[in-house]
Order: structure tokens, then sequence, then C-alpha cells
């Protein structure tokens, strides 16, 4: 698998090899988050009561009753209402950050979109946003999609621009809403009779999404008061295990006619790819960076659940007891999930000036975006 890989390009060759790899990282000097906040629906629904509506499955299959919050760790998930979309809720999630935040409006120069769930197939979400925030004309506006990693891809791009003096001040936006999916995704379990525990167990990540946004403004520090500094960064994309989990049609909030979109995973085996993709990312970021495991102070990885474990930081290389999560609450966020985490945990946690912490970024594809922050 690692030897010479023959690729056909527009009629020529191209050879690659591990060993010619070279490792993608960047650095900043200038690039601050201004300011962050969070928008989450109020509606619970509880792992418990997802279970009861499979309860005729989980009897066939000899399921025990509370194997699913068992499982994944998870106890809630909220939801909008089925009317909500993604750029309502993103929307009120960047209006928020622009409140707390040192930058004015009129100096917003980018607003990315990075969520997997959007209005329309066009024009762009990101485009409807920026309508109703009141920002400049000439501002860049676009959609960045990734899977779960839209948002780290989203900082990267963002800060890398303005590193480089393309832009002084940019905002983000995710905004996750799962409802339909859900149901989607329950209603298909339920119509098929003969459903076995494979195929249940590929479909039962689908229910552990839940809905919510999430928006952080960068500035460069000549701009902001603030310390928050992302130091350095690293990408790997391990994409022989683009099979691992995939959906079977692009999710359009406004979508019209049938439309039964359904996501299988193979949960092990992407836990597993996952944390050996990431210790070969912590690695390559520890040498960009200059920090030990012992360095840092504190690690939010992407939340999907109880399956990212202790075993999983042993692969990775960084410590487990130093982890924060917020799946238990919310569930897996997807794209917004590991912003959030971040945002809510620099309160909880009450994350104090010159803290070293580390972003684990992980989507399906299989693609990693570590981050090295210092707050």
């Amino acid at each position: 698998m690692y030897g010479p890989m023959l690729v056909l390009l527009r009629g020529k060759s191209l050879f690659w090899s591990k060993e010619k790899d070279i490792p993608l990282s960047f650095r900043f000097e200038n690039v601050r988050i201004d300011s962050f906040a969070t928008n989450m629906p109020s509606k619970a629904i509880t792992s418990a009561e997802i279970e009861a509506r499979l309860a005729p499955v989980f009897k066939r299959l000899k399921i025990p009753t509370g194997t699913f919050e068992k499982l994944t760790g998870i106890k809630t998930r909220y939801f909008w209402d089925e009317t909500v979309s993604p750029s309502q809720i993103g929307t009120v999630a960047a209006l928020k950050a622009l409140e707390k935040s040192s930058i004015k409006p009129d100096q917003i120069q980018a607003l990315f979109n990075c969520s997997i769930t959007r209005d329309y197939f066009e024009p762009a979400t990101s485009c409807l946003i920026h309508d109703q925030l009141g920002i400049p004309e000439s501002t860049l506006v676009l959609d960045i999609s990734n899977a779960c990693l839209g948002f780290m891809n989203g900082m990267m791009v963002m800060g890398n621009m303005i590193e480089s003096g393309i832009i002084k001040a940019g905002i983000l936006v995710s905004g996750e809403v799962f409802y339909k999916p859900a149901e989607y995704c329950i209603k298909h379990i339920l119509a098929k009779e003969d459903i076995t525990r494979d195929e249940l167990i590929k479909l039962l990540p689908t229910l552990t999404l839940g809905s919510g946004a999430v928006s952080y403004i960068l500035a460069h520090k000549d701009l902001t008061p603030s310390t928050h500094k992302i130091v350095a960064g690293v990408a790997k994309s391990a994409t022989t295990h683009n099979d691992l989990c995939s959906g079977n049609g692009d999710y359009c909030h406004f979508h019209t006619g049938d439309f039964d979109p359904v996501m299988t995973t193979e949960s092990s085996k992407l836990i597993l790819e996952a944390s050996r993709l990431g210790g070969r990312a912590w690695k390559q970021l520890s040498e960009v960076i200059g920090w030990s495991r012992e360095d840092v102070d504190h690690v939010f990885c992407h939340q999907v659940g109880r399956q990212v474990n202790e075993a999983f930081y042993r692969e990775m290389g960084l410590d487990y007891a130093k982890e924060f999560t917020i799946y238990e609450r919310y569930g897996n966020l997807a794209s917004a999930a590991l912003p959030s985490a971040l945002a809510i945990g620099a309160e909880e946690k009450g994350l104090k000036q010159g803290d070293k912490l580390v972003m684990t970024g992980f989507g399906s594809g299989l693609n990693a975006l570590f981050l090295g922050i210092e707050w």
C-alpha cells in the first residue's frame, strides 16, 4: 500500500511514495480568537426515549435495555423543530459572537459557513447568513464542507488569510440541524423488519447526532485585545479509509419530495484508524510547536461519544485526564462539536491566560486537523 503509486493525471504519470511525503503544517504569529458563542436548542431527546421507539427491534435482536446510552455515553441531545434551518441558527450564533467581539461588523472581511447540514444545494448557506448580519459587501463569503472537520478547516484557511495579510478579521459559523436525519433513521430501522444486529449497529451512530450552532471571530492581533493565540496546526488525510462512514445523500434542509438519507458507520474501525492517524498528527504537531505531552494543559477532541476513550488517547499519545467533553449533554454536533466544546469548556474549566491546549479534529474520509492554541 505504501510503495510507489501510479496516478494518471491528464495523461501524465505521477509517482508518490510514503518516503516522499512532505508534512503539511503551519505556524501563526498574528492570529487570535477574538470571541466565540454557541446557540443550542432547548428540546431535549434522551437516549432512553430513542431506545423506547426502537424497542421492538431491540427486543427481537435481544439487545438489553439501556445498551445505547451505555455504549455511547450520550444521555441527551437537543433538537429544534423541523422548520428551523441551519442558516437561522448559524445567524444567531454569529450575532452573539459579534456582540461579544471587539471587532465591528464593518471590519469583517470573510465569512465561512462550515456545517454539514445546509439550507439549499445552492446558494451557499453562508450567503443567507451574510444577508442577515449587516456586514460589508466586500466580505468574502463561502461554504467550507468536510464532514465533521469543516469548522477546523475553516479556522485553518481563515487563519492563513489573516497571517498572510489578505484579511484582518473574519467570522466562522456552523449550524447543524439533525432532527430530520434522526427521524428518517428511526423510520428506516423500524421499516426494515429483517434488520440484523450488524446493520443496526452501523445505523445507530446517526442517532448520536444532536443539533447546535457555534461561531468564532478570528482577528489579527493588532485588531483585538484577545490573547487567545492559534500557534500552529497540522493536517493529515488517511483516505484509504473513506468507506468507514458514508451518507447516501447531500442533506439540504429545504429539500422537497421523497428523501430518506441514511448514514452508515463502521464505528470500531473508524475509531481505531482515527486514533492511529491522531497519533501521527500529534507527533507532527509536537515537533512543529515544541510542546510535549506534559506541556499540554487541556485537550479538546471531536465529541463522538464514549468510544473516544483512554485507549484512544494512549494511541494518540495525549493525556486522557486532560480531556473536556460535552457529548454527554449534547451528543455529536458534527462540525459544531469541537468548536462548541472549546467555547463551553473555556467557561466551565476556567481556562487561564497562558494555558496550552490542543484541538484534535477528525472527520470521516478519514481526515485529521490538530491545532495548538495558547490561551
